[in-house]
């Protein structure tokens, strides 16, 4: 280097070493790479990539491989991926390299070297937050007028995409990254054993003859002068190709390395590449602007002629006052906010998100047919064609199914639940009947939102990769064998997803197990809930109910025994355990009051009910289970009376304290209320008795208890209260917040104790 440390020496004919720093995902850094690559003619072009990721190569750049496709490498449960677009000036470089007969290999560390146990989620396999941030992108920011460092980029370099002078970019694009480098605070010792590693492997392939080394442009500094032994390389373990998408390569999506919105720089690549030079930019503007209001308008959106011409004259005057030869995408992103929004813009600017949305990228690459595809992903995929899913965007798209009278829509929905049980993240049901309930099962329609996306493929792979099996049936069979025992809801939600992705009677098993952790069971909340989606999905009619072979009724049967079983047990809960077992003894209370066919025996819960009012139990169980006891007759009201009457005169300083059997009673039968004078008298002279001090201290608490009711409960209740103390039900409702009758009420006790200070409560 220079002694300004700006000007590194990348090109070194004498000794046969050209390097090219560029920007993952550049279009200007493509063209200049591939001009330099036919115009040196190298016998060895090395990329930054993980090094032992070279056999997939010759994969990557086939024929019948189509951009943008990733290198993904699974470690640890994780996923890291190495994209490559058709922009991509590594993609580029592998290709001609091959073109010309020239040896290509990565030269990054190992895989399983590059990612440390940190990364959270998907992680890519290179990162350029710098090019981004910092004082020195802040700095020339300042001096050319650019808000960030995209705009930057693509101002200083993206503006000359198809000029024909390699090495004027290059260069370039060198002394940015120089000063990036050396603006860059403490060393980061990843970096330097990345870069010792790949100056190593140019060194060594120096002695062949020509080398192009084609990497990250922050790198190239440390890379001018090579040396090292040859690095040790590990064979290709758990990393595969896979179609990837624009949307997820986008950099404000997430993804940290390379440029954002890649359909807009995928757009100036083609327009490039049509040219065979830099593109007509002015027609270029025009073409991006029209296909961009198109689209708005099939969503809804359409743009009067005179926005149209105002947008596309904004864009060209932005692009003039800055000092640009092109209009570039800052410049258009400003010109339509301008030109199409109505009002004041904001960040979120409605047009300025629809064009985000639209550059975000739609295409979906896919790989050369049989090379690297596992057998699951593979059957994944033909089982999506054979359903007549599109697969060839990673746009979310909408399907509608009428499963009880196509018999290919009901293979469609059977395909759909089996991914869903694969959590694979390709489809979501977003309407339709409640199969975990039994709700809207009548409902003739399942409606459902669907993309295939890099991260479903990568889900697939991890799930072969653990031994899931060859097909998306076997991958669910082997999901609920896995699937954690811990929790019985869960495990009958996941039956009832087999059940509809189609696996019939290969469930057997998987029945058989759950019948004995049914019989395990030790939590009444949990079996009570359990209770609930088993009843709805073993009376699930139509073509998603379940065979008869697994004999879901008599499973049925088991866990309702089970039950019963349990609810002794209710005196002895822990604290934190009672209000769950009071809203479980709701549910099943009403489970039995639907249960219209008579598959459950009411007379066994009740009983076990009149036996759970007669003991000593927390207030909240005792109160729950005599509302229910004395709904059904097992108890007199005098019952409840009594031990209503026991609590709120209990010695307790706590006033909240003694609500418990009233909260219970009503969770469970809030009707006593209505339909029991008695009881409802009872409550009703406990909050009269009460000091004013401690019954607005108590009307939080209470407002929280009352919420227990439904809509109607709540009216009911109202109406009777209304006339015991002869009032009509509505004279007191009050647009009020909450907040503002607690104040008003803190108010009036103040005004009261003023009032009493001062000898005056008694005056007129």
């Amino acid at each position: 280097m220079t002694a300004d440390g700006f000007d590194p020496p990348l090109f070194q004919p004498d000794r046969g070493l050209w390097i090219a720093p560029i920007r993952h995902h550049s279009p200007a850094c493509a063209w200049a790479v591939r001009a330099l690559i036919r115009e040196v003619r190298p016998k060895t072009v090395l990329i930054e990539g993980p090094a032992d990721l070279s056999p997939l190569i010759p994969d990557l750049c086939d024929a019948a491989t189509r951009p943008p496709v990733a290198a993904v490498m699974l470690r640890e449960g994780r996923a890291a991926y190495l994209p490559l677009c058709d922009h991509s000036p590594e993609y580029v470089a592998m290709s001609e390299a091959l073109a010309m007969g020239a040896e290509v290999r990565f030269i990054d560390l190992p895989s399983d070297r590059l990612f440390t146990g940190e990364q959270v989620g998907p992680i890519p396999a290179t990162d350029e937050h710098a090019f981004d941030s910092g004082d020195y992108i802040a700095g020339l920011c300042a001096r050319t007028g650019c808000r960030d460092g995209f705009e930057l980029w693509d101002h200083l370099f993206e503006s000359r995409l198809g000029e024909g002078d390699w090495r004027a970019l290059l260069t370039d694009v060198g002394r940015y990254c120089a000063g990036l480098r050396a603006a860059t605070p403490a060393p980061d010792a990843n970096n330097a054993a990345r870069e010792a590693d790949m100056s190593a492997h140019i060194a060594q392939a120096l002695p062949k003859g020509r080398t192009v080394a084609v990497v990250g442009g922050f790198h190239a500094p440390a890379l001018t002068d090579p040396q090292g032994p040859a690095p040790e390389v590990p064979p290709c373990q758990d990393a595969y190709l896979i179609g990837y998408g624009h949307a997820a390569m986008d950099a404000l999506a997430g993804y940290g390395a390379g440029l954002p919105q890649p359909g807009y720089y995928d757009a100036l690549w083609h327009a490039a590449e049509a040219a065979n030079g830099p593109p007509d930019w002015p027609s270029l503007t025009a073409d991006l602007i029209q296909t961009f209001l198109t689209e708005a308008a099939t969503q809804g959106h359409p743009t009067a002629l005179p926005s149209k011409v105002e947008l596309l004259r904004v864009a060209h005057g932005l692009a003039g006052l800055r000092g640009r030869a092109a209009v570039l995408r800052h410049d258009l992103f400003d010109a339509a906010q301008t030109a199409l929004t109505k009002g004041q813009v904001t960040a979120h600017d409605a047009w300025a998100q629809r064009l985000r949305r639209h550059w975000h990228g739609t295409a979906l690459g896919r790989v050369k047919p049989g090379q690297q595809v596992l057998p699951l992903v593979a059957d994944a995929r033909a089982r999506a064609a054979k359903t007549r899913l599109d697969l060839t965007q990673s746009l979310e798209k909408q399907k509608r199914l009428d499963i009880h009278r196509k018999d290919a829509h009901l293979q469609t929905s059977r395909f759909l639940h089996a991914m869903q049980l694969l959590d694979s993240g390709f489809a979501r049901m977003t309407a339709g009947p409640d199969y975990a309930t039994g709700l809207g099962a009548d409902r003739l329609f399942e409606e459902w939102s669907y993309g295939w996306s890099p991260i479903v493929e990568t889900r697939l792979i991890q799930l072969a990769t653990q031994g899931a099996g060859d097909s998306v049936a076997a991958a669910c069979l082997w999901t609920l064998t896995q699937a954690p025992k811990d929790t019985l809801p869960d495990q009958i939600t996941l039956l009832g997803q087999g059940i509809r992705a189609g696996l019939g009677m290969r469930l057997h098993p998987f029945v058989t197990a759950l019948g004995h952790s049914i019989e395990s069971s030790c939590a009444f909340a949990e079996m009570a809930h359990a209770l609930q989606r088993l009843y709805g999905l073993s009376h699930t009619r139509g073509p998603m109910r379940a065979p008869k072979g697994l004999d879901l009724p008599q499973l049925l049967a088991r866990g309702y025994a089970r039950l019963v079983y349990l609810a002794d047990d209710l005196p002895t809960l822990p604290e934190g355990d009672v209000p769950g077992a009071v809203r479980a003894l709701r549910l099943v209370a009403d489970l039995l009051a639907s249960d219209t066919e008579g598959s459950l025996d009411p007379a066994l819960f009740l009983d076990a009910v009149a036996r759970l009012a007669r003991r000593d139990a927390p207030p909240q169980i005792k109160g729950a289970a005599l509302a229910l006891a004395l709904r059904s007759g097992h108890v007199a009201p005098a019952d409840l009376v009594a031990a209503l009457r026991s609590e709120f005169h209990a010695a307790v300083f706590d006033v909240a304290e003694r609500t418990g059997v009233m909260r219970g009673m009503l969770v469970t039968a809030p009707s006593v209320l209505w339909t029991q004078p008695e009881v409802l008298a009872e409550i009703d002279g406990f909050f009269a008795s009460l000091p004013e001090a401690e019954f607005l201290s108590l009307l939080p608490q209470m407002r929280r208890i009352l919420t227990a009711l439904n809509p109607r409960e709540t009216d009911r209740l109202a109406d009777v209260l209304a006339q015991r103390h002869g009032a009509r039900p509505d004279i007191h409702s009050a647009p009020l917040s909450e907040a503002e009758v607690t104040l008003a009420l803190e108010a009036h006790l103040a005004v009261q104790a003023a009032l009493r200070a001062d000898g005056l409560e008694d005056q007129p």
